[in-house]
């Protein structure tokens, strides 16, 4: 390409020109800067599918553990009184955490 002096184009083209460029290098720092954090993302998407599958066995324990402490108790209560204790008893932890989620967020 020959080298193009400002008496070879009108000074409107050239602000065209020079816009047209501008545009084109903020279009490729967004493609980059994406392609930057796609790749970034892409390592915790499995840590991410682990931590899920471990907070939905987590849940699970749980679920089990309150239903194993109501059989426990419904020995002294009844298998009504047992069940509503430990419901009870999972109500009140879940308040607390929740307490402490409002109070880290505040």
């Amino acid at each position: 390409m020959a080298r193009m002096t400002l008496r070879d184009e009108p000074i409107g083209t050239l602000l065209s020109q020079a816009v047209e460029r501008a545009r084109d290098l903020a279009k490729a720092e967004i493609a980059y800067y994406r392609a930057v954090a796609t790749g970034k993302a892409q390592g915790f998407v499995r840590p991410a599918i682990l931590l899920v599958a471990a907070l939905l066995i987590l849940q699970a324990s749980l679920t089990v553990l309150v239903a194993a402490l109501g059989v426990a108790i419904a020995a002294w209560l009844g298998p009504a009184g047992g069940l509503a204790v430990a419901a009870a008893v999972g109500i009140v932890l879940a308040g607390i955490l929740a307490l402490v989620a409002k109070g880290a967020l505040s």
